[in-house]
């Protein structure tokens, strides 16, 4: 998982100690610290909903529909209102598949797009619908970036013409969290736990028992109904007021992990 990150991170010129670790899927929070420290990370950030935040972020995303309409006919000035025609019926159909899924007339958008490509050939790009040498001169702009030339001596051609409506969600503010209690935190067990080439003794928090400000020290185990957090040793938690999970690298192990990279490189 490691080597995964550094691909898209390290081999791109991106230094990943600056950055925070965010952690997703129900096994994440069981290879967080681990993963960090294998990329000399030192700060971890866990959502709530760290276990199903795919599930989480399609609840929360935009709703969208598409639709396309076969037309092939050349483009030319004549051409334009015929298109148009087409593009208003795709989207009157598009905002009404929105509108029954309950978003407002107010918060949806469409985009009118046309798929063109020079006649005589099968590769069509898609571009913004306008007058008929705007979209030409988006498909040669498009072409030229793709191809590296352009063919102005031929005609383009009006593959399909289609329409992607968007409906926005209400944008969703997490609360605060209220202090739930007024007693010390207390683990619910405690464990073995084999870990960096030792065993620990390891107590067992419920992250709804958790305050705001309260901090876990190591080794830990954080359990949550999407998951189960470990906190290793050489690391915190700390709960915020949006119940976010921030784990921070301590001192050692800082200069463990630099230690470690210095060896390495």
């Amino acid at each position: 998982m490691a080597s995964a990150i550094k691909k898209i991170s390290v081999q791109r010129g991106y230094d990943v100690t600056e950055y925070t670790l965010c952690c997703f899927g129900g096994a994440g929070g069981q290879h967080a610290c681990l993963i960090a420290e294998a990329l000399g990370m030192t700060q971890i950030f866990i959502h709530p909903y760290a276990g199903v935040l795919s599930a989480y972020g399609i609840g929360l995303a935009d709703l969208r529909t598409l639709k396309e309409k076969a037309v092939e006919v050349r483009l030319t000035p004549d051409t334009v209102p015929a298109l148009k025609q087409s593009l208003e019926e795709l989207s009157a159909a598009g905002q009404a598949e929105i509108l029954e899924q309950g978003v407002s007339g107010d918060r949806i958008q469409t985009l009118l797009k046309t798929h063109l490509r020079y006649e005589g050939t099968d590769s069509a790009l898609i571009v913004d619908f306008g007058d008929a040498d705007t979209m030409r001169t988006y498909f040669e702009q498009a072409y030229h970036q793709r191809y590296g030339f352009t063919m102005p001596h031929k005609a383009l051609i009006v593959e399909a013409v289609s329409v992607e409506a968007i409906g926005q969600t209400t944008p969703l503010t997490e609360p605060l969290l209220p202090i739930g209690r007024t007693t010390p935190l207390t683990p619910i067990s405690t464990v073995q736990m084999y870990t960096h080439d030792t065993w620990h003794e390891t107590p067992i928090y419920q992250r709804e028992d958790l305050n705001p400000g309260d901090r876990l020290p190591s080794p830990s185990l954080i359990i949550e109904p999407t998951g189960t957090n470990v906190i290793e040793p050489g690391w915190s938690a700390e709960l915020t007021q949006r119940n976010h999970l921030i784990l921070r690298r301590d001192e050692d192990g800082r200069m463990k992990d630099e230690k470690r990279m210095r060896t390495e490189g």
